[in-house]
């Protein structure tokens, strides 16, 4: 489906003419993926500290014109308030689902400033972030498709149950988000999707199968169930060729010896990368011999030409 170029350092900061640039960004612990296409850019998560302000800014971004948020984790969206307050930056539209169970100060101060921005006719703020917006949201070449949660789901919330009676948590109404170029899925974001929300979206979605995906939780336990099961249905199910973890520095836990040994077992040839240095990746990757996967490899950028998706 796709070309791909994979040199020792993975960052490229020009954009040229037209054509759509992807970055995933390393923001340390936690997710953040920047979009510029023809008609305008799009975040994905807003992870912990200045990075993602410091990169629009270097890439002489002053308009953001979609912001969505997975969830509600401050490790997904602590840079939005950053960019909210700041006079170089202009945010259109955010969307993000509403979550009655997070009481954190940073949760209550992000929404708090939304909503006063909504009415004052300074942004446009939607506390849902679910496949009613699939066609609203794209801004030139490349498709952007909330897979999950779906509506009932979102609308029921964290705290409840969902129709099988299972328990939903902030993680289950993670937002799901599948990249297209021409057609072709070649990015799945699945925020810290857990495996509830996991048979949620394949009960929706037979077909969820896409060329990189960066990896829930950072490769870490995905709430309260069994790592082994989560992570083997999860690859089988998305069939990656490229796994992203994004983590935080001198990463001792992340991604999990075994997330790293299950993932290697479910896909063939599959090829594992780090934003940051993974102490656990380093021992994988000295104990299978491979040279496919590459750890700490920062910034990572996907450009577009003709109907190919390239690592820079």
């Amino acid at each position: 489906m796709t070309n791909c170029i994979l040199p020792t350092s993975i960052l490229s900061t020009n954009h040229e003419g037209n054509m759509p640039s992807f970055y995933i960004l390393d923001v340390g612990h936690g997710n953040c993926a920047v979009l510029i296409d023809r008609e305008g850019v799009v975040v994905i998560d807003a992870g912990p500290n200045t990075v993602l302000l410091d990169f629009l800014i270097e890439h002489h971004i002053n308009t953001v014109d979609i912001l969505l948020l997975s969830h509600s984790d401050a490790d997904h969206i602590a840079g939005a308030i950053g960019l909210l307050i700041s006079e170089e930056i202009v945010v259109k539209q955010v969307y993000v689902n509403s979550d009655s169970t997070k009481n954190s100060q940073l949760w209550n101060d992000l929404v708090y400033m939304l909503s006063v921005a909504h009415q004052e006719n300074r942004l446009y703020f939607e506390p849902s972030l679910t496949p009613h917006l699939n066609g609203k949201l794209d801004q030139g070449d490349i498709g952007i498709e909330i897979l999950a949660p779906n509506q009932y789901i979102a609308a029921r919330g964290p705290g409840s149950q969902d129709r099988q009676g299972r328990k939903l948590s902030s993680n289950s109404i993670s937002a799901v988000i599948r990249l297209s170029y021409h057609g072709k899925s070649f990015a799945l974001l699945p925020g810290d999707l857990d495996l509830v929300g996991l048979e949620n979206l394949l009960e929706d979605h037979a077909d969820i199968q896409t060329w990189l995906t960066v990896y829930p939780h950072h490769g870490g336990k995905p709430g309260t169930g069994n790592v082994k099961a989560f992570t083997k249905r999860f690859c089988e199910a998305v069939k990656p060729e490229r796994v992203i973890f994004s983590i935080g520095d001198n990463a001792i836990r992340f991604p999990s010896k075994e997330i790293l040994e299950t993932v290697e077992e479910s896909l063939d040839n599959i090829k594992m990368l780090s934003t940051r240095s993974s102490k656990m990746l380093e021992q994988h990757i000295e104990k299978t011999g491979s040279k496919l996967h590459q750890n700490a490899v920062g910034h990572i950028h996907l450009i577009f030409e003709s109907e190919q998706v390239i690592i820079m």
